[in-house]
C-alpha cells in the first residue's frame, strides 16, 4: 500500500484550489430528441470555443449560458450519431438549438476510453471495440456478466454456471470452464475488479453484477490490450458507471418478478414470488456546488431456474460516486459494496456421450440439479483444524462474494499540452464457495459398481452383505447378502434398481475460503506535441490471496434434487471383522478430507507485486491517417507459501495383519483410529510445514497500429501485437513439484507469449453500421492442466505446455431499413487448433494431439436480431447460434450445435404516467437444450472417452445401444427458459 501513496500525493497536490464559473451574457436553450421525437435524457450539448457544456433533463430540454459570440454546438448521446450546428449568441438575447439525432447502433461516433491512451471515437481508433449503452445492455436479456458478453464478436462464452462464475475466451485463446476469463482483464471504471482473473472456484465475474448503475460497456478485443492492462492480451472488458451527468437530479426505480416460482415447491399466489428484485439509481448535480453524484444498486431473492429446494441467488450491492468538477479537470471518488450469494451450477448425469439424453429416473436436462435441500447443511470434522471440532457449511451460500472497494479518478489539464490522470483502487474481496462438484461418471450402485467393488475388497475380512439407506432419514434403499464363495449378491430388501436406474454419483463437497486484498494505482502523463499525443506512465498492483480448501466426497443417488446415501457392509462371525459392521459412509460422506489420489487440503498465502512502465504515441499523420505505438514493461514479483499435508496415520490394533513392508499403514484407522469407519481412514491434515516460493517474471509487450479514414464515415485499420503472460497465484499455490519427494519445491512456470495480428474495416452511414475484422493469434508455452485418471481411481492434475494457433473473422453489422427499426448481426468464424502438445492416452503412451480442435471452442458463433421502437412501444429479439464443439482436448466427445432465442417488449407511458415503463423479457424462450461442457473431470486418458470406445459400433442386444450410446457421464446444460416482468419509474 505504501508504494502507491506517493503517486496519490503528487496528484492531489496538483488539484486547483478553486472552482471557476464562466461569466455569461446570453442563454442557449433547446430540446434534443431521437428521430421519432422522443426526448433523449442526458444528451450532452457543448459549445466551442470555450468548451461550455450541459446535459438534457428528463424532457430532453437544456439551458446554458454563454458569452455573446459565434459557436459550433456539438450534440452527442451514446447510441446516436453526433450532430453539429453553428449558432450565434447575442448579448442579452436567447439562442435556440433543437436537434434530432439519428441512431448509431454500433456507437461508431461514441468516444471510447478503453484500449486507448486518450479517448477516441471508434472510427478513429486502430482497435476492435464493441460498445453497449444502457439500453442495449437491457435488450441483451443477460442473466449475468458473462451472458452480456455474448454481444461481443470473437468471444466464446460459457454462461451455464449461473449468474456468475462463468468463463469467457477471446479469439480462440485457450480457456475452459475452469479457467474463467482467460487472457482477459475484467474492469470496472478503468481498473481491474481483481488483478488476477482465473483462480480456483473464483472467476472474475464473481465480483461483478449488472444493474441500473451501469452507463455503458466497452470491450476491446486483442489489439492494444496487452499494453493497457496486465496479463490481458486477449482483451479488456470495462464496465463504466453512471456519474450523474444529467442537467438535474434524476433516476430510476424498478421492480422485477419472474416465473421461477412456478418451477419450485411454491403453490398458489406464492408462485409469483420466485424472483423478487428491486433496482434503483439516482444521480445528478448538487445544486449550488461543482459536485455531481450517482448512487444505486439492487437487491434480489431468486429461487432460480433450476430449483434446489432453497434459494439459488440472494443478495445485492450498493455503488456510489461523486465528482468534483474543476476548471481544468475533475476529481471523482467511487465506492462499492457487494454482498451476494449465487449458486455455482455444476454438471448433471446424462446418457449417450455424443447425443445427450436424460438418464431414466435421473435429473431433467433442462431444469434438473444435483443440489437439494436433503444435502444443504454440511457438518463435517473441521479439515482446517486437523479434524478437531466441526465445520458447518450451507450449500445455499453458494459462491458468497463480500466485495468492498474505494476508488479514485483524477484528471487535470496542466497547460502547454500536458495532461495528468491517476486512477487508484483499494479493495477487499472475500469469497467463500460451497457447492456440489462433479467428479467421475455415475456408476451402478450395487452390481458391477460401488457395492460389489467394496464387498470384493473386504471379502477377505468377512464382508457378507450390505445396506444402502438415505442419509437424511434412514429409509432403506437396498440391501443384500453376499455369498463369499460364489460371490453372488442376492437382494434382501429395497430395490437394486432404485430410481429406475440403480446408479450412484460420487460427487465432491469442496468448502473453500478465498479472501483477497488488492491495491492498484495507474499514473499517466500525457503531452500533445504537434500531431503526436505522447503518453507515459506507471502501473502498480499488489494483491494477496489466501485460501483454505478441502476435498471431500459424498455418495448421491442419480435423481433430481438427490439424497445422500449411507452404505454399511455387514460381516460374518468368526472372521476378521467378527460380525461387526463396516461403515463405508457417514451422513452420506464417503471420504472426509480425502488423501487418496486427487485429494487436496490447501492452506496457502500468496502475494504478487506488479510494476509496469508503459509508453504510447498516437500520431495524427493527417486528417485521414493515424498511427500508434505502445510499449509496456512488466515485472511481476511473486512470493508466498503453501501448507504441506499428509494422511493421519492412526493404526487400528485389531488388524495388525493388514500392515506389511509394502504397505506399513494398511490398518490405518485415520481420524478416529477405527479401521471399520472407512469415511475418515485417508484423512488429510496439515503437517505444520510449508512449501514456499519467490519468483520474479519480466516481460516486454509491444503493439503497433494504423487507422486510415477512407471518408468521414469509413475507416480501415491494421494492428500487430506481441505480449507476455506471466504465471499467477494458483500455479504456485497448487504447483508442488511431483519429482521432489520432500514436497519443498514449487514449479516455477514460464511466461506465455501471445502474438496477434488483425486487419479490419469500420463504417457508419445513415442506415448501415459495420465492423469487420480478420484476426490471427498464436499462443506458446500454455500451461495446459491435464486431468489424468489414476489406476487405483481418482485423478491427478498435471500441467504440460503446448501451443495453440487461431485465425478467423468476426463481424458486427446493423441496418436501419426504416425509422425505428434496427436489424443486427454478430458473427465469429474461427479455427482454433492445437499445434503442439502431447498427453497420455488410455494405454499410458505419450501421444501428440497436434491438429486437434481446442476444447470448448466452436468454429461458428452467430447471432441475428432486431429492435423496433414506435412512439412509446419497443420490441426486440435476438437469436444466438452456437456451433458444435468438442468437450475434450483429444476430440472424442462432440457436443451438438444449438440455438437460443431471447426477446422482450416494453411500453413507456406518456401524460400523467410519464416516466412509468412496463416490460417483459424472455431468456431461452424456446427452452432449447444446449451444453457448455461435458466429462470435464473424466481425465484425458480415460478409456471411457477414448477414440476406440467412442467409435466402437458393437450393439448390445439387450439395450440396442453401442458402448458410447449406453455410457453415462456428466454434462452442464445451458439455463432453461425464464420470463421476467418489470415495472419501473424514471424521474
Amino acid at each position: 500500500m505504501r508504494h502507491l501513496l506517493p503517486a496519490a500525493v503528487i496528484v492531489c497536490a496538483l488539484a486547483p484550489a478553486a472552482y471557476a464559473q464562466t461569466a455569461a451574457s446570453g442563454p442557449v436553450t433547446g430540446t434534443i430528441t431521437d428521430a421519432q421525437g422522443q426526448p433523449l435524457v442526458g444528451a450532452t450539448v457543448v459549445l466551442n470555443p470555450g468548451n461550455i457544456g450541459t446535459a438534457t433533463d428528463r424532457n430532453g430540454a437544456f439551458s446554458l449560458a454563454a458569452p455573446a459570440g459565434s459557436y459550433t454546438a456539438t450534440v452527442s448521446y451514446l447510441g446516436y450519431k453526433m450532430a453539429s450546428q453553428a449558432i450565434t449568441v447575442a448579448n442579452g438575447g436567447t439562442a435556440t438549438l433543437n436537434a434530432s439525432l439519428a441512431q448509431d447502433p454500433l456507437l461508431m461516433d461514441g468516444v471510447v476510453v478503453t484500449g486507448n491512451f486518450n479517448p477516441q471515437s471508434k472510427l478513429e481508433s486502430a482497435t476492435a471495440v464493441t460498445t453497449l449503452n444502457a439500453r442495449q445492455i437491457q435488450t441483451r436479456v443477460s442473466r449475468g456478466t458473462a451472458d452480456l458478453l455474448m454481444a461481443v464478436p470473437g468471444f466464446r462464452v460459457n454462461s451455464d454456471g449461473g449468474e456468475a462464475a462463468n468463463s469467457v475466451s477471446a479469439r480462440g485463446l485457450p480457456a475452459n470452464a475452469e479457467s474463467g476469463f482467460g487472457f482477459l482483464q475484467l474492469m470496472e471504471d478503468g481498473l481491474p475488479l481483481l488483478e488476477v482473473g482465473g483462480l480456483t472456484f473464483a472467476k472474475s465475474d464473481i465480483h461483478m453484477r449488472v444493474d441500473e448503475t451501469l452507463d455503458r460497456l466497452e470491450v476491446l478485443r486483442g489489439g492494444s490490450a496487452g499494453i493497457q492492462a496486465n496479463n490481458a492480451p486477449g482483451g479488456i472488458i470495462n464496465f463504466l458507471s453512471k456519474t450523474g451527468t444529467t442537467a438535474q437530479i434524476g433516476g430510476t426505480v424498478k421492480l422485477t418478478g419472474g416465473d421461477q416460482g412456478f418451477y419450485s415447491d411454491r403453490t398458489g399466489f406464492d408462485q409469483l414470488l420466485g424472483l423478487q428484485r428491486i433496482d434503483a439509481n439516482v444521480g445528478g448535480p448538487i445544486k449550488g456546488t461543482p459536485l455531481r453524484f450517482n448512487i444505486g444498486g439492487f437487491y434480489r431473492k431468486d429461487d432460480g431456474t433450476r430449483y434446489m429446494g432453497f434459494p439459488m441467488n440472494q443478495g445485492g450491492q450498493v455503488k456510489a460516486n461523486v465528482t468534483y468538477n474543476l476548471k481544468n479537470g475533475y476529481v471523482r471518488l467511487y465506492g462499492k459494496c457487494l454482498n451476494d450469494r449465487v449458486a455455482y451450477l455444476t454438471s448433471i448425469p446424462y446418457r449417450n456421450l455424443n447425443n445427450p439424453e436424460q438418464i431414466p429416473g435421473g435429473p431433467d436436462l433442462r431444469r434438473g440439479t444435483m443440489y437439494s435441500e436433503h444435502q444443504r447443511y454440511q457438518n463435517i470434522p473441521n479439515p482446517f483444524n486437523n479434524g478437531q471440532g466441526r465445520l458447518q457449511r450451507d450449500l445455499a451460500d453458494g459462491q458468497h462474494s463480500r466485495y468492498k472497494s474505494i476508488s479514485s479518478e483524477v484528471f487535470f489539464e496542466l497547460g502547454n499540452g500536458f495532461t495528468l490522470q491517476n486512477n487508484s483502487r483499494l479493495l477487499d474481496a472475500n469469497l467463500s464457495t460451497d457447492g456440489v462438484y462433479d467428479l467421475t461418471p455415475p456408476i451402478p450402485g450395487v452390481e458391477n459398481g460401488l457395492v460389489r467393488s467394496l464387498l470384493e475388497g473386504f471379502r477377505p475380512l468377512g464382508a457378507n452383505g450390505f445396506e444402502l439407506r438415505y442419509a437424511d432419514n434412514g429409509t432403506l434403499v437396498a440391501s443384500g447378502s453376499y455369498d463369499r464363495t460364489t460371490r453372488a449378491i442376492t437382494q434382501t430388501g429395497g430395490n437394486f434398481n432404485f430410481n429406475g436406474n440403480g446408479l450412484v454419483n460420487i460427487a465432491g463437497i469442496f468448502p473453500d475460503d478465498k479472501p483477497a486484498t488488492n491495491a492498484i494505482n495507474k499514473l499517466q502523463l500525457g503531452k500533445t506535441l504537434g500531431g503526436h499525443r505522447l503518453s507515459a506512465g506507471w502501473y502498480a498492483s499488489r494483491y494477496t490471496i489466501k485460501e483454505r480448501l478441502s476435498y471431500n466426497q459424498v455418495v448421491q443417488e442419480v435423481a433430481n434434487r438427490p439424497r445422500l446415501l449411507n452404505l454399511t457392509l455387514t460381516s460374518a462371525p468368526a472372521t476378521a471383522l467378527n460380525g461387526a459392521p463396516l461403515q463405508v459412509t457417514q451422513n452420506g460422506f464417503l471420504s472426509y478430507s480425502f488423501g487418496t489420489a486427487g485429494g487436496l487440503l490447501a492452506n496457502t498465502d500468496g502475494t504478487t507485486q506488479i510494476n509496469s512502465l508503459f509508453f504510447g504515441d498516437e500520431w495524427k499523420v493527417s486528417d485521414k491517417l493515424n498511427l500508434d505505438l505502445g510499449l509496456r514493461y512488466e515485472a511481476s514479483h511473486n512470493f508466498g507459501r503453501a501448507g504441506k499435508s499428509a494422511q493421519i496415520v492412526n493404526l487400528d490394533p485389531r488388524f495388525p495383519f493388514l500392515n506389511s513392508a509394502a504397505n506399513p499403514t494398511g490398518a490405518n484407522g485415520g481420524l478416529d483410529g477405527d479401521y471399520t469407519t472407512r469415511y475418515d481412514n485417508t484423512y488429510l491434515q496439515n503437517t505444520g510445514a510449508f512449501r514456499s516460493w519467490d519468483f520474479l517474471f519480466q516481460t516486454v509487450n509491444a503493439s503497433v497500429g494504423a487507422n486510415y479514414k477512407l471518408d468521414p464515415r469509413t475507416a480501415v485499420y491494421a494492428r500487430y501485437s506481441n505480449s507476455g503472460v506471466a504465471p499467477t497465484n494458483d500455479q504456485w499455490a497448487f504447483g508442488s513439484d511431483p519429482s521432489d519427494p520432500t514436497g519443498n519445491t514449487t514449479i516455477r512456470g514460464a511466461i506465455q507469449r501471445v502474438q496477434q495480428a488483425e486487419i479490419g474495416v469500420k463504417a457508419s452511414t445513415d442506415r448501415l453500421g459495420l465492423g469487420l475484422t480478420t484476426f490471427y493469434s498464436r499462443n506458446d508455452d500454455i500451461p495446459f492442466t491435464i486431468q489424468q485418471v489414476n489406476p487405483a481411481g481418482g485423478f491427478t492434475l498435471n500441467r504440460q505446455r503446448g501451443s495453440v494457433q487461431s485465425s478467423g473473422v468476426e463481424a458486427e453489422i446493423t441496418f436501419q431499413p426504416v425509422a425505428g427499426l434496427t436489424l443486427r448481426g454478430i458473427g465469429t468464424v474461427q479455427t482454433a487448433r492445437i499445434v503442439e502438445f502431447k498427453q497420455l492416452n488410455e494405454t499410458g503412451q505419450l501421444v501428440s494431439i497436434a491438429g486437434n480442435r481446442l476444447e470448448d471452442t466452436p468454429d461458428f458463433l452467430l447471432e441475428g436480431g432486431f429492435d423496433y421502437t414506435y412512439r412509446g412501444f419497443d420490441v426486440f429479439s435476438n437469436y444466438r447460434w452456437f456451433g458444435e464443439r468438442y468437450a475434450n482436448r483429444r476430440n472424442t466427445i462432440l457436443l451438438p450445435s444449438y440455438g437460443v432465442l431471447f426477446g422482450g417488449i416494453g411500453y413507456n407511458f406518456a401524460g400523467t404516467l410519464k416516466g412509468v415503463r412496463l416490460s417483459a423479457q424472455g431468456s431461452n424462450i424456446l427452452n432449447a437444450l444446449g451444453y457448455g461442457d461435458a466429462a470435464a473431470r473424466n481425465g484425458e486418458n480415460s478409456a471411457a472417452t477414448s477414440q476406440a470406445f467412442v467409435e466402437n459400433k458393437t450393439v448390445n442386444p439387450a439395450s440396442g445401444r453401442t458402448p458410447a450410446q449406453a455410457a453415462n457421464n456428466l454434462i452442464r446444460p445451458i439455463l432453461p427458459r425464464n420470463i421476467t416482468l418489470s415495472v419501473g419509474y424514471s424521474f
